[in-house]
This record gives structure tokens, sequence and C-alpha cells, in this order.
């Protein structure tokens, strides 16, 4: 079972890490970067952000940006939760499926094919989506 911090409010406290103890509010007054990493890079735990706490951030600290990805792992993490997938075997499928998407995209391997420089698809879309063969691209339904 992995750990879960939850924040309902900005009063809520981490129970984890550097800051443990401490409310979000500090952390927020201290290191804002933090919960930005947090919500993106936190792999051991659920970090569970909700539309309150987040509503108190944007009136509180107007100034902290949330960013699209922000937003995206951070309703991935509550749809989580709330599924009740926290188990060891859910998380390293999840974290997989993170690392994934904050890989860089390369184009080298493939560049010359169609499949690359036509159709738009990145080394590792056409190792996953085509088991390696760029020339496969004909089977896309």
């Amino acid at each position: 079972m992995r750990r879960v911090c939850i924040f309902d409010t900005i009063e809520d406290q981490f129970n984890f890490g550097r800051y443990k103890g401490l409310s979000l509010a500090d952390v927020l007054d201290i290191n804002p970067s933090y919960l930005d990493w947090c919500v993106k890079h936190c792999t051991g735990i659920l970090f569970i952000l909700y539309d309150e706490a987040v509503a108190q951030i944007k009136q509180v600290y107007p100034h902290f940006f949330m960013d699209k990805l922000f937003e995206s792992c951070r309703i991935d993490e509550i749809e989580l939760f709330e599924c009740g997938y926290s188990d060891d075997s859910d998380m390293e499928v999840i974290d997989t499926f993170k690392d994934y998407w904050n890989e860089p995209q390369t184009y080298d391997r493939y560049a010359g094919s169609w499949a690359q420089d036509i159709g738009g698809y990145s080394d590792n879309d056409i190792d996953t989506i085509f088991d390696g063969d760029p020339s496969a691209y004909w089977n896309i339904d």
C-alpha cells in the first residue's frame, strides 16, 4: 500500500518529505516549486490535492502557476485514489505511464521513414505503436 497525502484545504499538513508537519500554505510561503514537483513527480505517494485546496491556492497565492500538466497529474491522482487503486502493482503501471509522457521525445532512430517524417510519430511512438517497425504505419485504425 502506498502512502497517501491528502489536501482538502491549504491548512492540511504534509505527512512526508522535507516539509513533513508543515501546512500546504507554509510550504507555498517557503518553497512554492515544491508543490509543483510533488504533483508532477511524487511517485511513492498518492498526492491528493482536492478542488477546494486549489481554489484556496488561487485566492491566497494568485501568482502560483498551475499549468496543464499540473492539473492533469492532479486529476489523475484523485481519480486513482477514488477508484481505490493504491497497491504497488497499479502504481508501477502509473509510474511507467508518467515516465513515458515526461520523457523527452526523440526523432533520431527512424528519421527518413513515413511514420516519422510525415506521420509525426516519435521514436518512442514507433517503438510502442508499431513494435519498432516504422513501415507498419498502414495498420493504424
